[in-house]
C-alpha cells in the first residue's frame, strides 16, 4: 500500500526504522493541503493539531484511511471517522502501532491493516502512553520525597524491571510537556491522577 505521511524529521528517522512502515511505500508530504489528488490508500497525519481547519481538510479525503498522532484528544474532540495512534517520540519504531477508532472504522482499518494496528478503547492516553505518564509521575513522586534521585530512579527500573528506558530517560525522549498534558487531562476527571509536585519544580 501507499501511505501519505506527514511527519516531523524526527519522526521521518523512526519510521524508517519501523517494521510496520516498511512493509509498505512511504510517501511524505509538508502539507496535507497537498494530498486533495493524492493516489494513496492511507494518511497519516503525525504531526496533528486538533484546530477545526486542519480537521476538515483531513476529512476531505475520507473515506480512505486518516490516521492521527492524538494522544490526547479522543475521537469525540476530533472526528468519529478518524483513527487516532500514538505517534510519541520513541513509539513509531515497533512492528505494531496503537490505535483507537470507532466499531465501522476500526472493522474496515482491519481487513486493511490486519494485525498491524492494535485497536484500544478510545479514551485519552490510550494505553502505554497513560502507562509511561504514570510511570514518570510516580517517579516524580520519588524524587520529590527524596527517596532516590532521577538517575537511581533511572538504572532502579531498568534493573528491576527490564524496561529499555527509566521514568526519567522516557520524559527526555518523549517530552515533558507531552507526558505533563496527558496528566492533566486525565486528573481532570480521576482524582487518581493527582500530579506530583516534581512536575513545576525542576530538580
Amino acid at each position: 500500500m501507499i501511505f501519505a505521511v506527514l511527519a516531523s524529521d524526527s519522526q521521518k528517522e523512526e519510521i524508517v526504522q519501523s517494521p510496520f512502515f516498511r512493509k509498505h511505500e512511504v510517501v511524505y508530504s509538508e502539507n496535507d493541503s497537498l494530498w486533495a489528488h493524492h493516489m494513496a490508500d492511507a494518511f497519516f497525519d503525525l504531526r496533528f493539531e486538533p484546530r477545526p481547519e486542519r480537521i476538515t481538510e483531513l476529512a476531505k479525503l475520507l473515506p480512505k484511511p486518516i490516521l492521527v498522532n492524538s494522544v490526547v484528544d479522543t475521537l469525540d474532540q476530533i472526528h468519529p471517522s478518524f483513527i487516532r495512534i500514538n505517534a510519541w517520540p520513541g513509539f513509531l519504531k515497533g512492528n505494531c502501532l496503537e490505535a483507537a477508532a470507532r466499531p465501522q472504522v476500526q472493522a474496515t482499518a482491519a481487513v486493511m491493516f490486519g494485525e498491524d494496528l492494535i485497536f484500544v478503547r478510545d479514551c485519552p492516553g490510550l494505553v502505554s502512553p497513560r502507562i509511561i505518564a504514570m510511570i514518570l509521575n510516580e517517579a516524580y513522586f520519588t524524587l520529590d520525597q527524596g527517596i532516590s534521585s532521577k538517575e537511581e530512579i533511572d538504572i532502579a527500573m531498568k534493573l528491576g524491571t527490564g524496561y529499555p528506558y527509566g521514568p526519567f530517560e522516557w520524559e527526555s525522549i518523549i517530552g515533558k510537556q507531552r507526558v505533563l498534558a496527558l496528566l492533566e487531562k486525565l486528573s481532570e476527571s480521576d482524582g487518581l491522577y493527582v500530579l506530583a509536585d516534581g512536575w513545576k519544580d525542576p530538580h
